[in-house]
């Protein structure tokens, strides 16, 4: 391994003119020196290119491009084609990095496709960063999986990882080898790419230090502004899964984790059903029974957890209004869960 990689990080900006100085700051501020920093500026109508542009004046590692406004997945694409980097790191134009962060991560990558640090939500206010709470990183702390038996999307199903494209090291090498890319039209695509990049990765590191900051506050975010959008988007996931893994490679892992991001996207609908049309219900019910396919013998969970899946697989087929009513949350750790289970297993015609 190269004793001090090169590093691209891909800063995609669009209308972000209260955050992005901040971020590209906390770039500027890595103790890590081997990097370059690409800003996108994807078509903002706000002040966003004059201030990225103001960092590449300050110093050479920053390139500013501009372009017409394409969206976060084209414009990372972009990113990717541009880098000339050893390693490729995603960070989104309102969050935070560490001081530390790319060095945390270059230092733990020994022959590994990809490194992970700790992402924390916070509120972030001038230079002072108030802590949520992390997301989701392993409880073991630090963990290599070899990933030679889909290790890590079956730690997602098992215990939860956060699926998001940020805050991780990717080796540039593996990303060309596997021509992976993120899928372009939609939001969410990071559900996606989690699939793709952890079903072909070998050696996936996750480091247990805090990395980088999540910001909670803006209201812009496509987490801040629900619409029948969010879940056509998670409806496409769902059939991109299923047209790729599962139709045309028969992939037994490929149907286990279709139930697991089913199981995400109706505990979505289902806490935003207020704001979303009967027509876009109607496209989900449709979508969940196209995309159906029976679960294998061959499981990668736990009893309990193979269990729940399977209920869960079954209860995709219902309405709804179905669905809705018997739906339950994992773990199972209650009597009226494990009685909801027991009649979508054997009473729910």
């Amino acid at each position: 391994m190269i004793s001090e990689p090169l590093v691209s990080i891909i800063v995609p900006s669009y209308n972000v003119e209260k955050y992005v100085g901040a971020c590209v700051d906390s770039v500027l501020k890595q103790e890590y020196q081997n990097w370059e920093c690409i800003l996108i500026n994807d078509g903002s109508s706000d002040h966003t290119l004059e201030i990225i542009k103001s960092f590449e004046t300050k110093d050479r590692r920053f390139q500013v491009f501009t372009q017409e406004n394409a969206g976060l997945s084209a414009t990372r694409n972009r990113g990717i084609e541009i880098s000339n980097g050893d390693f490729l790191f995603f960070l989104d134009s309102d969050d935070i990095l560490s001081s530390d962060a790319i060095s945390t991560l270059v230092s733990s990558v020994d022959n590994n496709d990809i490194v992970t640090g700790i992402t924390v939500t916070s509120k972030i206010t001038g230079d002072i960063i108030s802590k949520i709470s992390p997301l989701y990183p392993p409880k073991e702390g630090d963990i290599t999986f070899a990933n030679n038996h889909f290790e890590v999307l079956t730690k997602a199903m098992e215990s939860a990882l956060t699926p998001v494209a940020q805050n991780r090291l990717y080796s540039k090498e593996f990303i060309d080898k596997n021509n992976l890319r993120f899928k372009n039209g939609i939001l969410h695509e990071d559900e996606l790419w989690f699939f793709e990049t952890m079903l072909l990765a070998k050696n996936v590191k996750f480091v247990n230090h805090e990395t980088y900051f999540y910001r909670t506050d803006n209201e812009n975010s496509i987490t801040s502004k629900l619409s029948d959008r969010n879940l056509e988007s998670y409806i496409s996931v769902l059939e991109e899964v299923y047209e790729k893994y599962i139709k045309k490679q028969n992939l037994d892992i490929a149907k286990w984790y279709n139930v697991y991001l089913k199981k995400l996207f109706l505990d979505f609908a289902i806490r935003e059903r207020e704001k979303l049309s009967d027509e876009v219900i109607r496209k989900l019910e449709k979508s969940l029974a196209k995309t159906y396919s029976d679960l294998p013998s061959q499981t990668y969970l736990s009893p309990k957890n193979e269990a729940y899946y399977r209920a869960m697989n079954k209860l995709t087929l219902k309405s709804f209004d179905q669905i809705k009513k018997y739906y339950v949350r994992n773990p199972v750790n209650s009597l009226r869960k494990r009685f909801k289970l027991f009649q979508i297993t054997y009473l729910l015609k």
